[in-house]
């Protein structure tokens, strides 16, 4: 299973990256499985708060991840 990670804002500083791909061999995950193994490569992101949208929409941590999906990491945003 292949997905992509988008990363925005204060999180592209903490990875250094704007997006990559991760390889899973596991076809039954969860936002929750990914989002763990997010943070054991990028442990510092732990004291960053942020939103995780799946496909362009927040979900809840059980969400089902599939083959081809796209996460994105959001950092709060502020606006009036």
């Amino acid at each position: 299973m292949l997905i992509t990670i988008k990363y925005f804002g204060m999180l592209v500083e903490t990875t250094n990256l704007n997006q990559e791909s991760i390889s899973l061999e596991v076809d039954d995950c969860t936002l929750e499985s990914i989002e763990k193994k997010i943070l054991s490569k990028y442990p510092t992101l732990t004291n960053i708060t942020y939103n995780i949208a799946v496909n362009q929409k927040i979900v809840s941590k059980n969400y089902p991840i599939k083959n081809g999906d796209e996460l994105a990491f959001l950092p709060p945003f502020a606006g009036g």
